[in-house]
């Protein structure tokens, strides 16, 4: 799981800014919680703060690592402000297993306004395992990579973490290479999503995106899409119906079947597109999820619900964006579960406050007043 993330120079940050996923000392709501740390955050914050750039700049490294699905822009990549030449990046994971103790594992990156790798650094425990600065001959003592040609190109703007990774077969056995290899497949697997009204808006997991009404016809799932969206509060009465010689879904309105995609509405839009990725979500396939804007159309209760659901899953840390001070509840999360932005830095609710904040505090109410500013 992702436990701390800084980044500076990048976008919207000129500064370093840091976002901490240390879990605080409440007892209630331990499933927002996962071994020490917080395993559903959201992030409130006004217009223009920085909410969708730390998205970006979370799922920055899928680009490099991976060979996976990004579509993140690389325009405007270093901060305006800003006189240094390289972004910086710096991810701390925290890695378990078959070893009784919990490994951090310490990611660090620089790139230039070209969003090209200038720079890469791996510690495990403490101990650095591979180094890489553009131009010099990679460093790592990663057991099985002895032999490996140690001077890349760079010209092919190449991830030295990805070259060691794709040209060695690592001994698992050997606890500094499980946990890298551990490392490299949980980046892999992990998925941030933005738009609700265009399926190409994502970044991760997968190579491409399959035609939504096509993948719910093909693995059968009409009736539970059908159960689905009426457990959010729509009725719809679905079926299959052909259009333009393919097969689609189709909502039955009297004697008729309209195509599904023609007449539903934003919100309903917006929660097909959940529903394509909560297929892969509950199954445990995704370890990080980010979702900016999540309930974008949703009406509160519905938002309530995708939360509620989410919070469930037991191995998957979930980040999400929001304008929804609803949610800010204590029925819901907790104050270290929720965090407010404002282009300089980051904090967690009790980060923001010299209150104690207990489990009766509406903390809602709190946020509409002022109380968490981030000054």
């Amino acid at each position: 799981m992702l436990k701390k993330f800084s980044v500076s120079n990048y976008r919207k940050f000129n500064g370093t800014l840091e976002f901490d996923l240390t879990a605080g000392n409440y007892i209630f709501n331990p499933d927002c919680i996962h071994q020490d740390l917080v395993k559903l955050a959201l992030i409130y914050g006004e217009n223009g703060t920085g909410k969708s750039n730390l998205g970006w700049a979370i799922f920055d490294l899928v680009s490099h690592l991976t060979d996976n699905e990004s579509n993140i822009s690389k325009n405007n990549y270093l901060n305006a402000l800003s006189r240094e030449k390289y972004a910086t990046f710096k991810f701390e994971f925290i890695f378990s297993g078959k070893y009784k103790k919990n490994k951090d594992l310490v990611y660090e990156y620089q790139k230039n306004e070209n969003s090209t790798l200038i720079s890469e650094k791996i510690s495990i425990g403490n101990e650095l395992i591979l180094n890489y600065q553009l131009n010099q001959p990679l460093f790592t003592n990663l057991s099985g990579a002895e032999s490996l040609n140690k001077n890349i190109n760079p010209s092919q703007n190449l991830s030295a973490v990805k070259y060691v990774y794709s040209n060695t077969n690592l001994d698992k056995r050997n606890k500094t290479n499980a946990i890298f290899v551990q490392f490299m497949e949980f980046i892999n697997r992990i998925l941030y999503f933005r738009n609700v009204f265009s399926g190409k808006h994502f970044t991760g997991y997968k190579e491409g995106l399959d035609n939504i009404s096509e993948d719910i016809i093909a693995n059968k799932n009409i009736k539970d899409f059908q159960s689905f969206l009426n457990d959010c509060g729509i009725d719809l009465n679905l079926n299959i119906v052909k259009q333009f010689d393919k097969q689609t879904i189709g909502v039955k309105i009297g004697d008729k079947i309209l195509p599904f995609f023609d007449i539903i509405s934003t919100g309903t839009l917006s929660l097909t597109f959940f529903y394509y990725w909560w297929q892969s979500i509950k199954k445990d396939k995704i370890p990080l999820l980010f979702i900016d804007e999540f309930d974008c159309s949703y009406h509160f209760s519905l938002s309530e619900k995708i939360v509620e659901k989410l919070k469930k899953l037991p191995n998957t840390q979930v980040i999400l964006t929001t304008h929804n001070t609803n949610l800010l509840s204590n029925e819901l999360i907790r104050p270290d579960c929720g965090f407010v932005i404002d282009g300089k830095s980051i904090k967690s609710l009790n980060h923001l406050t010299h209150k104690e904040l207990r489990e009766v505090h509406n903390l809602e109410k709190l946020y509409q007043a002022g109380h968490f500013n981030n000054e």
